[in-house]
Formats: structure tokens, sequence, C-alpha cells
């Protein structure tokens, strides 16, 4: 799991810079592999970013899960980001702070605690979520849903606080472990 940034907005043309933090970028599940073996793969930290709200990044046209630069230059840009960083392996809202996972003892779904936005409105998290598993040929876990997945379609919640657009980092279920 990966918490992403705050505040972001990203350079256009080298010189205007338009907002783009209210879904960018998004949080990160991330695939890293057997944990007995080495891994050297890189995940864009801290220069590619996952893009949560492809329509907030107006120069140019992405899908929910691709990388890009805030400040994309001739010698790194979003094409270096798609060639050399692994993209995550599902996206979550942006600025929902996910915390925690834990897999069911079968391993067919992972629970995630979303501790929730602190400076992101409308605010969102403050819940925990179910993001459904599936086992590959190779006997490896896998999400079940695509890596381009909406919001809505690659979790579900299954704890929640009830008007989580009014919480604020003080108001609501703030969930941290899973137990």
């Amino acid at each position: 799991l990966d918490d992403s940034r705050d505040q972001l907005t990203r350079a256009v043309a080298g010189s205007r810079s338009i907002d783009v933090h209210i879904d960018n970028p998004a949080e990160e599940l991330n695939y890293l592999g057997d944990p007995s073996k080495p891994n050297e793969q890189w995940y864009g930290y801290p220069t590619c970013w996952t893009v949560g709200d492809p329509s907030a990044i107006a120069d140019k046209t992405f899908k929910i899960g691709q990388q890009f630069m805030i400040a994309p230059s001739t010698t790194f840009n979003d094409e270096t980001c798609a060639q050399k960083s692994v993209p995550p392996r599902l996206s979550m809202r942006a600025h929902s702070a996910p915390i925690d996972g834990k897999f069911g003892k079968d391993y067919k779904n992972l629970y995630v605690s979303l501790r929730g936005s602190w400076s992101r409105q409308p605010a969102t998290g403050y819940k925990v979520i179910q993001i459904p598993f599936t086992q590959l040929a190779s006997g490896a876990y896998d999400p079940a849903a695509p890596a381009d997945s909406t919001f809505t379609k690659g979790y579900s919640d299954i704890l929640w606080t009830q008007n989580e657009r009014g919480c604020s980092s003080s108001t609501c279920l703030r969930p941290t472990d899973i137990t």
C-alpha cells in the first residue's frame, strides 16, 4: 500500500501550473512479488505519480493507474515513467490514506483501512474496504479488478462513516490497523 502525495500541481508547457490534487495522485496497491526474492524494480516514487482522475490532467490523455510527472521535461517525462516505473496493480481514491492491509484466511480478499484525508475537499477515506483477489495459474494472488478500474469497481466499502464528505482529520471514524 502506498499513501501518495498531497497538494500536487502539474507544470504545463514548462511554465503554467494546474491544480490536479483533488483526485491525483491516486493511492496505490503495488505488487512487490515474492518476499523471499530480491526486488530491484522501481515503482516511481518520488518522480512518477499515479493518475486517479484523468480529466484533471488537461495537457495529456491518461487512464486511471497510469503514471505522470508533475514537471515533465525533455529528459524525463510521462513516457519515461511508463518505460521505467512499475505502475500500481490497483489504484485507490486520492487522499484516502491507506494505512494497513490484511488478507482473509483464504487470500480471496484484502482488507484495507483508509485513515481519511486531512486536506481534501470533499473529504474521502474514513472506512475499511475489501479488495477481491483471485488466484492465478502460477499460484500467485492478484486483485480481481483490472488495473485501470474506477474506484467504485476495484473494491467495496465494508465499514464506513455515513457522511464521508463531511469528515475532517478530527471527526469521523479513522481506522488504522486491521486485525
